[in-house]
């Protein structure tokens, strides 16, 4: 008794433990995957949070549509090269009928009753009969055509296949340029953006100068201007450059068919 009660205690302690386990490694990978959703541009790099590039092209290999179609011209072809390996047995032809049931015959005299031509000059036989019959047969056809060009046939649809998996490779390294391609730019953006960032902070600063320049009469109106345009040129870039980022990073995850859950804040 007191054997079964220490071996309950054991297993509801040992129960307890791994419940405990469990909801603190749930609780830090929480923390961490939040944490990790946090990105800015200006502080943190692009390639640390996203996953290898060679991963990337894998899954934009898997999750992409015209790989996908390929794989099924290829399974098709496939089918019809097993139907032109078997198309000689359409040469074989085996049929069975069977019939049974009650057959009705109706027969139309026109010759006249010698024994009363005037009243009953023509009339009908009717007779019935219960019948069953059956038949079989089996024949062979022989084209030539079918005999000859068989192989080449199959030939042709082991080609089709052929052409479909060499497709899906073309497709393939198309889709690893694009992903190469998307990912460079997004990492050259997010450089761009650091750029722009120093850059507007200089502009602002002489900007600010300019402005007190201006209102001390230390510069004209024209320059005043000019200062201006270009701090307003750098405004615009900025912006555009990071819409490019954005618009790289949506790209990224439309092409793999992955969600990095990054929120993009700039500081």
């Amino acid at each position: 008794m007191i054997k079964s009660y220490s071996l309950a205690i054991l297993k509801k302690l040992l129960l307890i433990s791994i419940l405990t386990f469990l909801s603190i490694n749930l609780y830090t990978q929480n923390q961490i995957n939040g944490s990790g959703q946090i990105f800015n541009p200006l502080t943190d790099d692009i390639t640390e949070r996203l996953p290898a590039l060679s991963v990337l092209i894998d899954s934009s290999a898997f999750n992409s549509p015209d790989m996908l179609y390929e794989d099924l011209k290829a399974d098709y072809y496939r089918y019809e090269q097993i139907s032109a390996a078997r198309e000689w047995l359409d040469m074989f032809r085996w049929s069975v009928d069977l019939n049974f049931g009650k057959w009705d015959y109706w027969d139309y005299q026109e010759q006249a009753q010698a024994s009363n031509p005037t009243t009953d000059p023509y009339y009908f036989w009717n007779s019935q009969s219960w019948r069953g019959n059956y038949a079989v047969g089996f024949y062979i056809r022989m084209p030539f055509i079918t005999l000859i060009d068989r192989k080449n046939r199959i030939n042709k649809q082991k080609k089709w296949i052929e052409l479909s998996l060499t497709q899906k490779e073309i497709n393939k390294r198309f889709l690893a340029d694009r992903v190469i391609n998307i990912y460079n730019d997004l990492v050259n953006f997010q450089n761009q953006i650091r750029i722009y960032n120093e850059y507007q902070g200089f502009t602002l600063q002489q900007m600010q100068m300019a402005k007190n320049e201006f209102l001390n009469g230390e510069i004209t109106t024209a320059e005043y201007t000019r200062l201006k345009e270009i701090q307003t040129r750098g405004s615009i870039e900025y912006t555009k450059v990071i819409a490019e980022f954005k618009k790289n990073y949506y790209a990224l995850e439309v092409i793999t068919g992955m969600h990095f859950n990054l929120i993009t804040i700039i500081r």
